[in-house]
């Protein structure tokens, strides 16, 4: 089967809808298919990939971004046999062509292209009115898109569980992954490592990177700040940590929840335990770890998360993963799910 994969974010663009992007591409790849990915232009773009990786060009990406990729993927349709979206926003135009041609068009929905009213409602209803079928990275996901007429079926999560990884673990090694934004809740993490007196690591970079660090320092935090590194160092060193957080926010009117939390799933994978809040997604993706009430007491999170802590937690995390992700779980997945009647 032929696929064009049309997507905003491909590594080496970091975040969950570029990592998510990648895997599923790769998976479909693995499974015997030809992959073309439609991605913006972006300098290293799809090196080192077993598939074809074309960087679509053009001003003002963020806002036309889906003007330029449908003008790009027109002259492939014919040749084609189905069109996965890895975000509705990117689709708006393309919908349509893909409809008028006839080619299976599938959108994916993934966190903030949801979880925030739609700058365009018109063009939101006009995408899932022409998809062949559309899928979710979450059952919070799949609920929001329910709530505006939506059906949409969830996909299990793209990540691979390795072998077990013999070390001695303390409880003490701390990691969390994410872009430094605002409602990721890094700050979260930083006052719960000075609570707890762990070692804390933050993978990610972004506008409040600086904030963190500050924040760290003033406080007395054991936190290095890694910044951006690449997809097969973080997967080298996740394995090292004793316990992986992800304890974002959401604004003040409720809108922009995370709309899953992959780097969990990645980090359980590794055997590490998981440690997460009730927002939007992130219970889903915590799995067989733990979930905290109230992420800002710091204090009382510390101690809850130190009597909770155990060696065998991790393992406990990687089997739910085992029996809940995979990249070829959700290749297939794609491959023979049938169009919505």
């Amino acid at each position: 089967m032929r696929w064009l994969v049309v997507t905003d974010d491909f590594p080496p663009l970091d975040g969950g809808v570029a990592t998510w992007t990648e895997a599923v591409a790769s998976a479909l790849h693995r499974e015997g298919h030809v992959v073309t990915v439609l991605a913006r232009s972006r300098a290293g773009l799809g090196r080192g990939l077993p598939y074809r990786v074309i960087g679509v060009p053009g001003p003002s990406f963020a806002r036309r971004g889906a003007l330029w990729t449908a003008i790009a993927a027109a002259p492939m349709l014919p040749r084609v046999d189905r069109v996965l979206a890895t975000t509705w926003p990117v689709a708006t135009v393309l919908a349509p062509l893909a409809a008028r041609v006839g080619v299976p068009l599938d959108v994916v929905a993934h966190g903030s292209d949801v979880t925030r009213p739609a700058r365009d409602p018109a063009a939101f209803a006009r995408t899932f009115r022409s998809a062949t079928r559309v899928f979710a990275v979450s059952g919070y996901l799949r609920d929001r898109l329910a709530a505006r007429g939506v059906h949409a079926d969830v996909l299990a999560p793209p990540v691979d569980v390795g072998g077990p990884i013999e070390r001695v673990r303390t409880g003490d090694a701390w990691v969390m992954v994410g872009r430094a934004t605002s409602l990721k809740g890094g700050d979260r993490f930083v006052r719960l490592v000075r609570a707890a007196r762990a070692r804390g690591t933050v993978f990610g970079d972004g506008p409040l990177r600086g904030q963190w660090e500050a924040l760290a320092t003033s406080i007395g935090a054991d936190v290095r700040f890694r910044g951006n590194v690449s997809r097969s160092a973080l997967a080298a060193e996740l394995p090292s940590f004793d316990v992986a957080f992800l304890l974002p926010r959401t604004e003040a009117d409720g809108a922009g929840a995370e709309g899953f939390g992959l780097a969990l799933v990645e980090a359980a994978a590794a055997g590490v335990a998981t440690v997460g809040c009730r927002t939007g997604g992130v219970p889903e993706a915590v799995g067989a770890g733990l979930l905290l009430d109230d992420p800002d007491d710091a204090s009382a999170s510390a101690s809850i998360v130190r009597a909770w802590w155990s060696p065998e937690r991790g393992e406990g995390c990687r089997a739910w993963a085992r029996d809940h992700a995979g990249t070829a779980r959700v290749a297939r997945r794609l491959v023979d799910s049938r169009p919505h009647l």
